[in-house]
């Protein structure tokens, strides 16, 4: 018999385990920007629908902000 604990850090929690994203930033020629968040990882399939996009009057520069 051990005396080993067999639980495991966070095994209680709700969270879960957040998905590595990518972003891509796209300037116009008419200089509006967007920018398109999805996992690092999808699949050519999965781009079609896991993916969300800030226009640019929805997002600001992080140095701006800090």
């Amino acid at each position: 018999m051990g005396t080993e604990s067999t639980h495991t850090p966070d095994a209680d929690s709700d969270q879960r385990p957040r998905p590595r994203l990518t972003a891509r930033v796209v300037v116009h020629d008419n200089g509006e920007s967007e920018c398109t968040f999805h996992p690092v990882d999808a699949t050519p399939e999965e781009l079609l629908t896991t993916w969300i996009t800030a226009f640019d009057d929805s997002f600001v520069d992080l140095e701006t902000m800090r």
